[in-house]
């Protein structure tokens, strides 16, 4: 009799377990893996773009990428990096006449100070000075990585500049997302992007403050399709490198599946899900797999 109270007290306390685990876990697998890889594929592509920002943002920062940067003392842009140089930087043609392409080469790797590590080349034409209305820049990769995530196709930026000073940028594009062990993430964007802080500095990056809105589509080899919408303007620095704020609602089939909040605007790895009324904390920049069984 004492053992047969043992054991249905045991499987009494795996059921009650088992069921307090269901009642907490908000997602599905593949709902979380949605949020969770779209929020490290974010992360990666805002790595990519900032840079193209800081070296063909302004006619400041493209004359100083076209001087040869020996030292960190040379360089304007020493502080991102945590050795002190840029990528090696080529213009074409080199009389400044546009359309210009820059190429920043990271070779096989340089350290930002943040922690990520870039490598490989971004090839970027202008079509006219920064800064000029109308003006763009396609952007493409080749053998391009952030860390370990290779970051593939092209994206044109379109500049609208404004009465009051300063300007938005339109970002639309197909970017393919490739992370460590195989998996793609296909997107295709349409983003905006503003300066909202640091826009007169192009040398500091510290006080760099950027808004984004807009949304993506994508497609994962995992077999899901899905959407992301910006709720509320998302918030990136200069000196973080994860997005420090906004929200993102997230849809799969056309069903809203969560809503992925960033925070208040501290520089962390962190941001929260929340579905139902519900809500968990997850950590950013970490891939999740699918458990399909």
């Amino acid at each position: 009799m004492k053992n047969l109270l043992l054991t249905l007290l045991v499987l009494f306390s795996i059921a009650f377990f088992s069921c307090n685990k269901e009642e907490t876990a908000i997602l599905s697998s593949e709902d979380e893996a949605i949020l969770s890889n779209d929020a490290a594929a974010d992360a990666i592509v805002e790595v990519s773009d900032y840079e193209v920002e800081l070296f063909t943002g302004s006619n400041e920062s493209i004359d100083m990428a076209g001087t040869n940067l020996k030292s960190a003392n040379d360089c304007p842009f020493a502080m991102r990096y945590r050795y002190g140089l840029p990528p090696v930087i080529t213009i074409e043609p080199a009389d400044g006449t546009f359309p210009i392409t820059i190429t920043l080469n990271y070779g096989e790797g340089v350290e930002l100070v943040s922690g990520n590590t870039i490598s490989g080349k971004i090839i970027i034409v202008l079509s006219a000075p920064p800064r000029t209305d109308g003006a763009t820049r396609t952007v493409t990769f080749e053998n391009f990585y952030v860390d370990s995530v290779n970051i593939a196709g092209s994206r044109t930026w379109t500049y609208t500049a404004k009465e009051a000073g300063g300007g938005i940028v339109n970002v639309v594009g197909s970017t393919v997302i490739t992370f460590a062990d195989g998996t793609t993430i296909n997107r295709e964007l349409e983003k905006t992007r503003e300066f909202i802080a640091g826009y007169d500095t192009p040398f500091l990056f510290s006080d760099d403050r950027f808004q984004i809105t807009g949304f993506t589509s994508s497609v994962s080899s995992e077999g899901y399709t899905f959407s992301a919408v910006i709720q509320e303007p998302l918030i990136r620095t200069g000196e973080c490198r994860f997005i420090v704020q906004g929200t993102v609602v997230f849809s799969k089939n056309d069903e809203q599946i969560a809503v992925l909040d960033y925070g208040d605007g501290t520089c962390d790895d962190l941001a929260t899900i929340s579905k139902n009324g519900e809500e968990r904390q997850i950590t950013l920049g970490k891939r999740h797999k699918i458990n399909n069984n």
